[in-house]
C-alpha cells in the first residue's frame, strides 16, 4: 500500500486538483481512507479564501462557487439525483431510473436551492465569526461521513463507481478517517463537535433508511452524505449552544 498513491487517486477522483489517469476499482476502493485527507485540503483553500478582504455574504457566494468548481459539483449532482429520487414517490426500479437519470427534475431543482442556499449562509456564519477551523473541518467531516455511510450499508452497495468505494470502507479506513476529521475538530471546542454528531447521525441514519426502503445505496447516496457532513459541521455556528 503506498497512502501517497492513495491520496492521488482520492484528489483525482473527488476534485479536479489530481492529475487525470487511468485506475483500477482496487485503486479507487483503497483511495477510500484517504477522502478526509483530501477534505483537508479543500479545507484548508476555503479557510485561506476565506481571509479576502470582501463583504461576509460576498465572500460566502465565492466560497460556494469555490467549493462547487474545486469538486466539479459531483456530490451536488448526488444530492440533486437523490431528492428526485425521494421526491417522486417512486419505488423499486422506478425509483433507480429516476435517480440516474442525467436529467435534473422539480425536486432535484428544489433540493440545489435549499441545500446551496443553506450552505451560502453557513458559510457567512463562518466568515463573519471569523470561523476558519469550522471552514477547515467542514469538507474533512463530509468525507467522513462518507466513508461512514459507504460502511453502514456495504451490504446494500449497487453496481458502479460508487460500489468501489463501499468496498473500501474498512475497519481500519474508518478509524484513519475518524482521526483525520478529529485533528480540526478538537480546536472547534467539544459544545461544536457534540452538535455536529448529534446533526450528523441523524442525517445518515435518514440516508440509510432511504437505502434500505429501495434495497440499495450508490454514489449519489455517498454524494448526499458529503454535502449532508458539510452543513452539518457548520450548522453549530448558528445554534445557541
Amino acid at each position: 500500500m503506498n497512502p501517497l498513491q492513495d491520496f492521488l487517486v482520492a484528489l483525482t477522483f473527488l476534485t479536479r486538483l489530481g492529475r487525470a489517469h487511468i485506475t483500477t476499482s482496487e485503486a479507487i476502493s483503497r483511495s477510500m481512507r484517504m477522502y478526509p485527507m483530501v477534505g483537508l485540503l479543500l479545507g484548508l483553500i476555503l479557510a485561506l479564501s476565506s481571509m479576502l478582504p470582501l463583504s461576509s455574504w460576498i465572500l460566502a457566494w465565492l466560497l460556494t462557487g469555490l467549493n462547487i468548481y474545486l469538486t466539479r459539483g459531483l456530490h451536488w449532482d448526488g444530492w440533486a439525483d437523490l431528492w428526485d429520487g425521494w421526491g417522486s414517490g417512486a419505488t423499486g426500479m422506478r425509483f433507480w431510473t429516476i435517480v440516474k437519470d442525467s436529467h435534473i427534475g422539480a425536486f432535484g431543482t428544489m433540493g440545489l436551492i435549499l441545500g446551496l442556499g443553506l450552505q451560502t449562509a453557513l458559510f457567512e456564519a463562518a466568515v463573519a465569526q471569523k470561523a476558519w477551523m469550522a471552514l477547515l473541518f467542514a469538507p474533512v467531516f463530509g468525507r467522513f461521513c462518507c466513508l461512514a455511510l459507504a460502511r453502514m450499508s456495504q451490504s446494500l452497495s449497487r453496481p458502479g463507481l460508487g460500489q468501489n468505494a463501499v468496498q473500501g470502507a474498512t475497519t481500519s479506513a474508518l478509524i484513519l478517517g475518524g482521526c483525520t476529521a478529529l485533528l480540526p475538530a478538537l480546536p472547534l471546542g467539544p459544545s461544536h463537535l457534540a452538535a455536529t454528531l448529534a446533526l450528523a447521525v441523524a442525517a445518515l441514519a435518514a440516508l440509510l433508511a432511504l437505502g434500505r426502503k429501495h434495497e440499495g445505496v450508490n454514489g449519489d447516496f455517498l454524494g448526499a452524505a458529503i454535502i449532508a457532513g458539510e452543513v452539518c459541521a457548520l450548522l453549530p455556528l448558528s445554534l445557541s449552544i
